[in-house]
């Protein structure tokens, strides 16, 4: 990589765990992979920082379903790829180097090098166009506070007549990190966001590669996305458009990835290792004690009404000796809903409400602990 082309920015003392970091064995684009989007309407992306709460529960969908595909690029003969203009020999590349993202009849092209996402070009019926100095999307790992930024240049044609030269710059933050309440009313935490900034600027003519702002202001256009421990790819997404000689916007819209949509996960071991984690809590619902197995029902009798449940679900337990109990909602993809933080009670008799009023009409599942024994109930939001 040229010398000036990336600069990588590392914020002091904010490097947090993989469920607030993108790398490559989790998050990297994979061929045969297959998303499912849902475009809503816009929300505003809000402020950059830590513990943010994004509420998109109430959102309009406007077009039930987009498929965003990735694939390995062509093979020519059965020894190069073909990647936009540039050739690859197979023997050389390795396993998901290169990546095409087929959506909206355009192709994306991808090439993983030296840890560095890079965007090669895209093209569709109307549009052909290469970058000879390619986007850095990202660099992996990338953690919470961390910032990329390349400078890019382009060359195509349009409607295949029309010539086409911009150059610009990218900057890629991971900018925000928290929760966030799905347009199905599932809540996914924790949450990192990342934000990409692009500017975009004709080049006038073939020998100039300087930028005239007050002839050429240019556009700027600003992704927000979501990423969630689990799952491979964002779970939400907005896009911003903005006319930079008048802050203007030319257009903005929101996508959605239902999580029960992500069905490349029977084939991502590494992120479904992450999803079960969130089910992790003792391995059985019985432990041995003075050499007798005692199981919860031994120590704890629960009740739950009314379920199906509407607004508030009432939990009515009997405890037959001391125990640490706790409660936590799921839904059946494994999210974590509400919680009742765990309490050491004493023997006797208790009640417990959850709130369910603002949660989406499905099934869910009410994990109950004592004493690091838990059972599983189903409770059905109507």
């Amino acid at each position: 990589m040229k010398a000036g082309l990336l600069v990588f920015l590392m914020s002091a003392g904010f490097v947090l765990p993989v469920c607030g970091q993108l790398n490559t064995l989790h998050n990297h684009f994979r061929p045969g992979d297959v998303l499912i989007k849902q475009q809503v309407e816009y929300v505003d992306p809000g402020n950059s920082g830590v513990n943010k709460i994004w509420s998109f529960s109430r959102l309009k969908t406007i077009n039930e379903e987009y498929t965003l595909r990735y694939d390995s690029p062509p093979l020519e003969g059965d020894s190069i790829y073909i990647l936009g203009d540039n050739r690859y020999k197979k023997k050389d590349t390795k396993d998901n180097e290169l990546i095409v993202g087929t959506e909206h009849n355009t192709m994306y092209s991808y090439h993983l090098t030296h840890d560095s996402l890079l965007q090669m070009g895209h093209e569709n019926p109307s549009v052909k166009l290469a970058y000879t100095s390619p986007i850095v999307l990202m660099h992996f790992p990338l953690n919470y506070g961390q910032t990329t930024t390349s400078d890019y240049k382009s060359e195509g044609l349009y409607s295949g007549t029309v010539h086409i030269r911009t150059q610009g710059t990218m900057t890629t933050t991971a900018d925000a990190y928290g929760k966030m309440i799905l347009p199905s009313g599932d809540t996914l935490s924790p949450v990192l966001r990342v934000k990409t900034i692009q500017t975009i600027f004709d080049i006038p003519d073939k020998d100039s590669y300087t930028t005239d702002e007050t002839n050429n202001a240019g556009k700027q256009l600003e992704t927000c996305r979501w990423y969630s421990k689990g799952y491979r790819y964002p779970v939400f997404e907005t896009i911003c458009n903005i006319n930079l000689a008048d802050s203007t916007e030319i257009f903005k819209t929101a996508f959605f990835f239902p999580p029960q949509d992500h069905l490349y996960l029977d084939t991502d071991p590494d992120n479904q290792a992450l999803l079960d984690e969130l089910w992790k809590g003792t391995e059985s619902d019985m432990v041995s004690k003075e050499g007798k197995t005692v199981t919860l029902e031994d120590i704890m009798v629960c009740k739950l009404y009314p379920n199906p449940v509407e607004s508030m679900l009432n939990i009515e337990y009997e405890l037959e000796e001391d125990a640490k109990v706790s409660f936590e909602l799921y839904s059946i993809e494994g999210m974590p809903v509400k919680r009742i933080q765990a309490k050491l009670q004493k023997a006797g008799i208790y009640c417990e409400t959850l709130d369910c009023s603002s949660l989406y009409p499905k099934n869910y599942v009410l994990r109950i602990t004592a004493n690091g024994m838990f059972v599983n109930e189903v409770v059905i939001k109507k």
